[in-house]
């Protein structure tokens, strides 16, 4: 199992690259067995935060009393910057497609993915406080879903907030309540608690890849072929993951001067949006068509991920780089 979950690690993108290409396939030409797994699409949302849930030690969120600066900045570029930007794209270019932005505008509110865990790993960054975001973002997303989904896309669409926080409990709170009953169970028994913790990130990251084929496959088919609404599907989400990470990036780096380690933290706590739990709530709370952004922005995204990846590598180097030199003039 741990053998399975570094391979799901080290090959996260390429996984969810050619889940997108099976799911392109299926969706075009098998369409029944798409429809097949609609029904059990709440219940691997609700695998998927369990299993995640168990990964997280909950009392360490002490943790961010140590650092609440970096900490308030995470949660602000989560729930504030992202879901403004999504705002700003959507009234911009989806304003004639209400169910279109009522989705992209959902997919800013909701909580950051797992995997910024492991991005800010491989860049050599500040995997505690990307932990505790991940944490943070997930139990605040109870309430900063449907509130700021009410606020921001109220415009576009009815938001039934009683609706959306029921949809939440199932979805939500109650895997996450299992998952942190299902840790204390295996930290009162230590040896439990090594050999089974490592079976929980894979059943995480399989369960968000079958989400992500259910939900592309069953939105394939209602692409348009408008080239104009087609635009208005494509554009925002090629817009938005760029902006989002080099913003971000710019405001911490060079506003708020943090780390190079805590920057990168903070980016991809940020602009790694959960889309299988987004497309989930949207397909539950608004319908197929309010997903299917979403699910256009799922491979942008990904391609966004390891196209920053690359970028900070080459800055963290000249950053070392431009350390050593300097070492090197003071001796």
């Amino acid at each position: 199992m741990r053998s399975l979950n570094d391979f799901i690690r080290r090959h996260y993108s390429y996984l969810i690259l050619t889940t997108v290409g099976l799911s392109i396939v299926v969706g075009q030409l098998f369409p029944a067995v798409a429809r097949a797994f609609k029904p059990y699409m709440i219940y691997l949302i609700g695998l998927m935060i369990w299993a995640m849930s168990v990964t997280i030690r909950f009392p360490e969120l002490r943790f961010a009393f140590r650092k609440g600066k970096l900490i308030g900045c995470g949660l602000l570029a989560n729930f504030v910057l992202l879901p403004l930007l999504c705002y700003l794209l959507a009234i911009a270019l989806m304003r004639s497609h209400p169910l279109y932005a009522t989705g992209f505008i959902l997919m800013g509110t909701v909580p950051c993915a797992g995997m910024n865990v492991v991005w800010t790993g491989l860049l050599g960054g500040d995997v505690a406080l990307a932990l505790v975001l991940g944490a943070l973002t997930m139990l605040l997303g109870i309430v900063t879903i449907p509130g700021l989904t009410y606020i921001l896309a109220g415009t576009y669409v009815s938001v039934n907030v009683l609706e959306m926080l029921y949809t939440l409990a199932k979805v939500l709170i109650i895997p996450i309540l299992l998952g942190i009953v299902t840790r204390s169970l295996l930290e009162r028994r230590a040896k439990q608690e090594t050999a089974l913790l490592p079976i929980f990130p894979p059943i995480a990251a399989i369960s968000a890849m079958l989400l992500m084929f259910i939900m592309i496959a069953l939105n394939i088919r209602m692409i348009p072929a408008d080239g104009s609404v087609l635009l208005s599907l494509i554009i925002p989400p090629l817009l938005l993951f760029p902006i989002a990470f080099g913003g971000v990036y710019l405001w911490c780096d060079r506003l708020l001067r943090c780390e190079r380690r805590e920057t990168d933290a903070i980016v991809y706590s940020s602009g790694m949006k959960h889309l299988p739990l987004a497309m989930g709530i949207a397909f539950v709370s608004f319908g197929q068509e309010a997903a299917l952004p979403i699910a256009v922005a799922a491979v942008f995204q990904t391609f966004n991920a390891s196209l920053f990846y690359r970028l900070f590598q080459r800055l963290g180097r000249r950053v070392e780089a431009a350390q050593k030199t300097g070492k090197k003039e003071v001796m």
